[in-house]
């Protein structure tokens, strides 16, 4: 039974929050579903497209719900304190995808992100549930390009063992929480059934792949310059050393998911068989389909599963009319901080694919202000995407409109 009629599912396309979804509606619970990109939530699902740092659109979401699903997507925890006073009030059930990292004898600021995330809702007044789940299992997607195109994966201390999750382990949980009393107040480890190395990973994925993937080891410096392509040097720096100490000392594993589902947490080697396909070569169409539905739903990390780590990327425009070659992701996420530095992107209409052979073209227009001077315009590109082995080798761009140059 439960004693909750109507949910708020931050995130609801996410890996956690789809599931979530499709659970609550499977209990008959009016579900309201909160993304950036909310066009693949089933029929039935009162859709609110938007950020969860739009406050406005925020206070619409959340009005006569029960209960509320906070999936925080950033990396930092600015505009939590804002977003946590808007969903908390006494009564209404809050569950918030935490880390297992979080220690309750730290202060927030030690704790990172999560520790701050857990902190503002803690303060806002609503009965809290914190899932603080170990590394999603969902994370070893970023090897897809290495494995689809037949190359080895090149990872940081491959004998670090993980006690992975299914993110349908959490979602179990967390509709749980969301629909049943008894769970306020209450912050549960969740973990995989066993800690798994991440070499044992990518045999484990071979495995359900069909072919067998070789494992080289990435240097600390290595590792460390391609994790900042999306993340800051701390965050870096701190998953770096994490790893580290897991070659020694493996993440610990709870029965927590069992104990309250009833079930066992599914293992690392039946959710590799689940997603078996995403490791297998994709064709261009489907290479170029989920590349444009990452954009639209500004998941960025979705979108780098797809492209090469070698990817090659030619944009004149921005490079002084040279035709100047960008190679690997680090490099390329630097010039793109590089060039939005001084803009605000209001909005990002994104058109196509428009596939040919073994490429696709994107359109991409942005609404943006450029902060020194305050003038807000348009600008529009094609990128064309070439694809070799399931994955995304070249994109070369043409603007329509030059880019505004940074200071």
């Amino acid at each position: 039974m439960t004693d909750t009629e109507q949910a708020l599912v931050i995130g609801a396309s996410g890996n956690i929050g789809r599931h979530v979804v499709r659970m609550l509606r499977d209990r008959g619970l009016a579900v309201r579903g909160l993304a950036r990109d909310v066009s693949d939530l089933p029929e039935g699902v009162d859709r609110v497209r938007a950020d969860v740092r739009d406050l406005g659109a925020l206070r619409a979401a959340v009005r006569d719900v029960d209960a509320v699903l906070l999936v925080w997507p950033f990396m930092a925890a600015d505009g939590i304190d804002e977003v946590a006073a808007v969903i908390g009030r006494p009564g209404r059930r809050v569950v918030y995808v935490s880390a297992m990292s979080v220690r309750d004898d730290a202060p927030p600021e030690r704790n990172g992100v999560w520790g701050q995330v857990e902190d503002a809702v803690r303060r806002s007044g609503a009965d809290w549930t914190f899932l603080r789940a170990s590394g999603f299992a969902t994370n070893t997607l970023q090897w897809a390009p290495a494995i689809r195109a037949g190359r080895p994966v090149r990872i940081p201390y491959p004998h670090a063992a993980r006690s992975l999750i299914d993110e349908r382990d959490i979602a179990d949980v967390a509709v749980l929480a969301m629909t049943s009393p008894g769970h306020a107040g209450r912050a549960y480890a969740l973990t995989g059934p066993a800690a798994v190395t991440q070499a044992e990973q990518v045999r484990l994925i071979g495995a359900a792949a069909g072919r067998p993937v070789p494992v080289e080891e990435a240097g600390h410096d290595e590792a460390r310059a391609e994790m900042l392509s999306w993340a800051d040097p701390g965050f870096a720096d701190a998953a770096l050393a994490y790893w580290a100490s897991l070659v020694a000392t493996p993440e610990p594993v709870t029965d927590t998911v069992r104990e309250l589902t009833g079930s066992p947490a599914r293992s690392f080697a039946s959710w590799a068989g689940d997603h078996a396909a995403d490791f297998r070569p994709l064709p261009v169409e489907e290479v170029a389909r989920r590349y444009v539905e990452a954009f639209r739903a500004g998941r960025m990390d979705r979108a780098v599963t797809l492209t090469d780590p070698g990817l090659v990327r030619i944009a004149p425009a921005e490079t002084g009319g040279e035709r100047l070659e960008l190679g690997g992701l680090p490099d390329i996420m630097a010039n793109a901080e590089r060039l939005t530095a001084d803009l605000e992107i209001h909005t990002e209409t994104v058109e196509g694919p428009f596939v040919g052979g073994d490429r696709f073209v994107v359109r991409f227009t942005f609404d943006q202000t450029h902060s020194p001077t305050g003038r807000r315009a348009e600008a529009t590109k094609l990128s064309l995407y070439t694809v070799a082995g399931g994955a995304i080798v070249r994109e070369e761009v043409s603007y329509f409109d030059p880019p505004t140059p940074p200071r």
